[in-house]
C-alpha cells in the first residue's frame, strides 16, 4: 500500500512537471507569434524647429507622432534631397497627427513646420544598425529623364533647322545683318545638342568642321567681305541641319550616352575654346543633362550632386562675365566638371558598355 502511494505521488509529480512545461512552451510560442510593435517616434514642431531635430530609426515602417506646438498651421515632411518621401500638411495648432511611411536605409531631412525653418535630420539604419549605401536607380527610374532629354534634343534640333533655314533665306536676300543673327542662333542650338552630337557625326560633321562649320560661317559673315561661295556654303549648312533634325527625331539616346557625352563636352572645352558664347551654349547643354538626372543623382550620391552644382554654377558665372575668362583660366574647373560627370556614371550604375 505504501509502495502504491509512493508510485502515485511520483506519477503525479511527473505529470505536473509535464503540464508546467507545456504551459511554458505555449506561452513562449504565443509570445513569438505576436507581431513586433511599430517603432514610435514622437516629434514636436514649434514655430522655429523640430524637437528632436535629429532622429534615428530602423528601416521599415516606423510610426511618427507629430504634434504641432506652435500657434499656426504647419506641415511636416520627410525629404530625400528635393523629393518628398512622406508628409502631413495643414496640422492645426495643438493637434497630433500620425504617419507610417515605408523607409529604406539612408539619410533624409525633415521639414520642421515652415519651409524657412532649419531642417531636421532623419537617419534610417539597416538591420546592422548602420545607414546602408543607397542602391543605384532601377532601369525604370531612368526612363523619365531619358525621355525628357529626347524631347529637349528634338526641340533644339528643330530650332537649329529653323535658324539654318532662316540663314539661307537671309543670305539669298542679301541681308547680312539678319544672316549674322541667324548664324548665331544656329550656333547656340548646335551647342545645346553638344552632349549627343557624337551619336550623329555623319549629319553633324558638316556643321562642326571645315568651311561649312557654323563657327567658321559665323566668322565669315562678320568679315568685311563675305566669301564668294557663301550661298553654296549656306545651302550645305541648311541641308545638314535638316538631316540632323531628322536623325535626332528618330533616335532615343541611352542614359549612359547622354551623360558620357556631357562629360566629353566639359573635357573638350578644358582643352580650349575661342568664343565664350559658344562655350556657354555647350555648357547650357551640359546643364540640361545634370538637371534632368538631378533627382536620381541626389538619391544615389548627395555629395556628388552638390559638387556638380558647384562645378556648373562657377563655370556659368564665369562665362556670363564681361569680358569672360579665357579657356586657360577655366580649364581646371572644366576638367573637374568632366571628372564629376564620369563619376556620375558610376553613381547611377551606368557605364559606356551598358
Amino acid at each position: 500500500m505504501n509502495r502504491l502511494r509512493l508510485w502515485l505521488a511520483g506519477a503525479i509529480a511527473v505529470l505536473a512537471l509535464v503540464v508546467i512545461a507545456l504551459v511554458v512552451v505555449l506561452v513562449v510560442t504565443r509570445g513569438m507569434q505576436k507581431p513586433a510593435p511599430l517603432e514610435q517616434v514622437a516629434i514636436e514642431v514649434s514655430d522655429t524647429a523640430c524637437t528632436p531635430s535629429a532622429v534615428t530609426v530602423g528601416a521599415g515602417t516606423p510610426r511618427f507622432a507629430v504634434k504641432n506646438t506652435s500657434n499656426r498651421v504647419i506641415e511636416w515632411e520627410i525629404l530625400n534631397g528635393v523629393m518628398v518621401v512622406a508628409e502631413r500638411e495643414n496640422i492645426a495648432p495643438g493637434f497630433t497627427v500620425e504617419l507610417t511611411p515605408r523607409l529604406e536605409p539612408g539619410s533624409y531631412q525633415m521639414t520642421c513646420g515652415l519651409l524657412s525653418n532649419p531642417k531636421g535630420t532623419l537617419t534610417v539604419t539597416a538591420a546592422g544598425g548602420t545607414a546602408a549605401l543607397p542602391a543605384p536607380p532601377r532601369p525604370v527610374d531612368l526612363v523619365a529623364p531619358t525621355a525628357e532629354y529626347r524631347v529637349y534634343a528634338i526641340q533644339a534640333a528643330d530650332a537649329l533647322d529653323a535658324a539654318a533655314g532662316a540663314l539661307k533665306t537671309a543670305v539669298a536676300a542679301g541681308d547680312m545683318a539678319a544672316a549674322r543673327t541667324h548664324a548665331a542662333e544656329a550656333l547656340a542650338e548646335l551647342g545645346h545638342l553638344a552632349p549627343v552630337l557624337h551619336l550623329f557625326h555623319q549629319d553633324a560633321d558638316a556643321l562642326t568642321s571645315g568651311p561649312t562649320a557654323l563657327s567658321a560661317l559665323a566668322g565669315a559673315l562678320a568679315a568685311p567681305a563675305p566669301p564668294a561661295d557663301l550661298p553654296g556654303l549656306v545651302d550645305t549648312v541648311a541641308q545638314s541641319a535638316k538631316n540632323l533634325a531628322g536623325s535626332v527625331h528618330a533616335t532615343t539616346p541611352a542614359p549612359h550616352e547622354i551623360i558620357a557625352g556631357a562629360a566629353t563636352v566639359a573635357t573638350d572645352l578644358a582643352k580650349g575654346f575661342d568664343d565664350p558664347a559658344v562655350a556657354a551654349a555647350r555648357i547650357a547643354g551640359v546643364r540640361k543633362v545634370v538637371n534632368l538626372f538631378q533627382l536620381l543623382t541626389v538619391r544615389a550620391d548627395k555629395t556628388l550632386a552638390a559638387k556638380l552644382e558647384t562645378d556648373l554654377s562657377g563655370i556659368e558665372a564665369a562665362l556670363a562675365k564681361s569680358p569672360a575668362p579665357d579657356a586657360k583660366a577655366l580649364a581646371p574647373q572644366l576638367t573637374e566638371l568632366g571628372a564629376d560627370l564620369v563619376a556620375l556614371l558610376s553613381a547611377l550604375g551606368l557605364n559606356t558598355n551598358s
